[in-house]
């Protein structure tokens, strides 16, 4: 089993690789960096509400993207923060700010996995001979397929990966200026951030829960810099994300259930979903948890199935509950989960190739149901004293 699966990761990586560098011209402007990229280049020319104003948007797409390469309805739906770094990508040509800004997230990345190494060191450190394991381990994350939409459509899911490994290695050292650099790369895509938060608070990790908080504050709040309208108009695009965007194409329960819904009832549905699952998480936060790894990895889980909006490339941020599911494979206290994640790869590489219904969010919750079935009766087997003991 660990050959074939071996084997299976390898021949995903090659892939991944092949998809990357050989994307054509034609689909990099067609792409979300194109977005990103002309609300940059409005964001440097001092223009600070521009970024939310489809018109001026549009545009600016069209002069970046010209012949209709990209649909310049397409809405830029992230705090104006996170237009920074793409405002000085933007002082470079639009190919050679593409490439750079593959290789800042292929950087982004190395560290996200170094910090889980640190976070939850059940391997051997780089530094003390676990080199393969680091090797073993970026292996894995190019061989998921939401790594290849992230660097095919120059997302900074990166960012949300690295934020969400940040807040983990919080957990260990209680430090508010690292929580609050996890809050803000998180608050790039706010729906993320809340449910991190809550495995701070399921740690009672107040310095860095408030810190986390008020970094992702500072983030959300950025659109002020253009205006008082400035917040509301990125809260209206990112509700409009699944009308500019088939809903099916959304690896959560909302692709699953939104195609037979009305596109506005699908919205209010979604969000109800995900503030059910953001209460449900901070009931459970607020009890004594056994397993504040096991909590995590449940919430890290849910927090893409809930999400109200969740496209391919958004699944990257998985990486972080399932570097914690292998610890708790490790301790004995879940199968090994290396089957179920080839599975759920597969589903979400057919579901690129464009199905009615999205297979991802059903294969991912099958799996959760499932491993958390697992989790509960290890628990309670754990907590049975011996035959012997007992009689």
């Amino acid at each position: 089993m660990d050959r074939a699966v071996l084997a299976v990761t390898v021949a995903l990586a090659a892939a991944g690789l092949a998809v990357i560098l050989t994307q054509s011209p034609a689909a990099r402007l067609s792409s979300d960096f194109t977005i990103n990229y002309s609300a940059g280049v409005l964001l440097r020319q001092g223009h600070l509400a521009a970024p939310y104003d489809q018109a001026e948007l549009g545009a600016m797409m069209r002069r970046v993207a010209p012949d209709g390469a990209i649909d310049p309805r397409l809405p830029f739906s992230l705090p104006l923060a996170a237009a920074l770094p793409y405002a000085v990508l933007s002082l470079l040509p639009f190919e050679v700010a593409f490439r750079l800004c593959q290789l800042l997230s292929a950087a982004l990345l190395l560290v996200a996995v170094l910090l889980l190494m640190r976070a939850a060191p059940t391997l051997p450190s780089p530094a003390r001979g676990g080199g393969k394991y680091l090797g073993l381990a970026v292996l894995g994350v190019l061989a998921a397929v939401p790594t290849w939409g992230a660097f095919t459509e120059g997302q900074p899911t990166a960012w949300l990966l690295l934020g969400a490994a940040m807040m983990v290695l919080a957990l260990r050292s209680d430090s508010p200026a690292l929580a609050a650099g996890a809050g803000m790369l998180l608050a790039v895509k706010p729906q993320y951030l809340p449910v991190y938060l809550t495995i701070l608070f399921a740690a009672r990790r107040w310095r860095s829960l408030g810190a986390a908080a008020t970094g992702g504050a500072i983030v959300l709040l950025s659109p002020l810099a253009g205006g008082a309208g400035g917040l509301s108009a990125m809260v209206h695009n990112a509700l409009s994300a699944n009308q500019a965007v088939a809903i099916r194409l959304n690896e959560s329960w909302i692709g699953v259930i939104g195609a037979a819904l009305p596109t506005r009832a699908a919205t209010m549905v979604a969000i109800a979903l995900y503030l059910a699952v953001l209460l449900a998480l901070c009931w459970l936060a607020w009890r004594r948890l056994p397993s504040l790894i096991a909590f995590a990895t449940l919430a890290g889980a849910l927090a893409v199935l809930a999400s109200p909006h969740s496209l391919p490339h958004d699944l990257l941020i998985l990486a972080v509950p399932v570097w914690l599911a292998i610890v708790l494979y490790r301790q004995g206290a879940l199968p090994n989960p290396m089957p179920a994640l080839l599975a759920i790869d597969l589903a979400v590489l057919i579901d690129l190739r464009g199905t009615d219904i999205p297979l991802g969010p059903i294969v991912m919750t099958a799996v959760v149901a499932w491993y958390g079935w697992q989790f509960r009766q290890r628990a309670a087997q754990q907590r049975r004293p011996p035959i012997g003991r007992a009689a």
